[in-house]
């Protein structure tokens, strides 16, 4: 990822980052409890851009590498009735 300094400046923006490759077995476990309740409550709402069945994966895959690309690609396992 890149990062225009002067762009964040302008936008008076915060750019916060973190990596998870160092965190304890016991910390990752209370991240993930974390998520799900933050995602239960609402008070993590992520935007899904679009929808697609599993079998269109390659599709997704385009999608998320087109400029302009808008929120996550949510892929759909199909089920049988």
């Amino acid at each position: 990822m890149e990062i225009d300094p002067s762009d964040a400046v302008k936008r008076d923006a915060t750019i916060v980052a973190m990596s998870l490759f160092n965190a304890s077995l016991q910390e990752l476990a209370g991240i993930h409890s974390a998520i799900g309740a933050g995602l239960e409550t609402g008070t993590i709402r992520p935007v899904v851009g679009m929808e697609l069945l599993l079998g269109d994966a390659p599709r997704a895959h385009e999608a998320i590498m087109t400029p302009g690309a808008l929120g996550k690609i949510v892929l759909v396992p199909l089920t049988e009735k």
